[in-house]
């Protein structure tokens, strides 16, 4: 019985021996150098590299083939996009005539009394407007927009109005209100 199980021992060990194999990897590159006359929303074709490996390998009575084929070509593609078209579609009519009419709207917008010669003559109007919407988004109950409203304001007022600014956006939001603008002075 022990020389059984030896001889069973050792038939299992020397069936461990495995034969092993190793591929390593191949790379080829290829370049091109020259120039292409390539049609608006075509292509053409630069060159290519075309490779195939054929082996067999026997161990004993068993035999084993195998082979390895790889294609590598480069191709090149052209669109062109026309600016100016687009403008002349979307606009209507040439960038010219575009920057013409936004001229005149312009000057229309800017006679005496309107909101943009307000805004031209007074360097905190946008400030004051950001204050005001920021008083009605917190009297609606939008708290973060208001909060928004008060920070921007504050980043664009004068020092005077940014002084009573930051006193109304600490008296409503208190604590969060100091933590942001302490926030905002770091560097």
């Amino acid at each position: 019985m022990l020389i059984a199980n030896a001889a069973a021992a050792i038939l299992l060990w020397s069936g461990t021996a495995i034969a092993q194999t190793v591929q390593l990897p191949s790379i080829e590159t290829f370049s091109y150098s020259g120039s292409v006359l390539v049609p608006d929303s075509g292509a053409a074709f630069l060159g290519g590299n075309k490779s195939a490996s054929f082996g067999s390998n026997r161990s004993g009575l068993q035999r084993g083939f195998g082979s390895s084929q790889s294609l590598s070509q480069a191709t090149a593609s052209a669109t062109i996009i026309d600016l100016a078209e687009i403008d002349r579609q979307i606009l209507g009519g040439t960038p010219e005539q575009f920057l013409e009419r936004e001229r005149d709207r312009e000057k229309k917008r800017d006679k005496p009394g309107t909101a943009t010669q307000a805004m031209t003559l007074d360097p905190d109007y946008r400030g004051k407007s950001l204050v005001r919407y920021a008083r009605a988004q917190y009297r609606q109950g939008n708290t973060s927009a208001a909060f928004d409203g008060y920070r921007q304001a504050i980043a664009v007022l004068s020092p005077q109005l940014k002084n009573l600014a930051t006193a109304e956006f600490k008296r409503v939001f208190g604590a969060a209100a100091e933590q942001a603008l302490h926030m905002a002075s770091l560097p």
